[in-house]
């Protein structure tokens, strides 16, 4: 882990943070049976089941039963999660262009 860019781990968890929002919110709309047939909030609530991954999907009852602090915790993680493989995707493509073009 040589080549860690932090900012591009900072922006990146940040973006899914705000990319976790609106789908969490149209997940539980859907939940709630109020989502309506927005193709855009439908999509976002379809999105939530994959930002929620890995922490909700492989330890989910210690998350459901945990209360709402446990919940969001763990999306939480879930977005470092997800900035930490964006930042390793773009320093592994940065590095093989850099390879590549020599």
């Amino acid at each position: 882990m040589k080549n860690f860019n932090k900012q591009t781990f900072i922006i990146a968890t940040i973006l899914f943070g705000l990319l976790l929002i609106p789908s969490f919110l149209a997940a539980w709309a859907e939940d709630e049976g109020t989502l309506g047939t927005n193709i855009i909030w439908v999509t976002f609530a379809k999105l939530f089941h994959i930002l929620r991954f890995p922490t909700h999907t492989l330890l989910w009852t210690l998350f459901a039963n945990g209360g709402a602090t446990i919940y969001f915790v763990g999306l939480i993680i879930n977005c470092l999660f997800y900035g930490f493989i964006t930042q390793r995707l773009l320093s592994f493509a940065k590095r093989k262009r850099l390879t590549s073009a020599d």
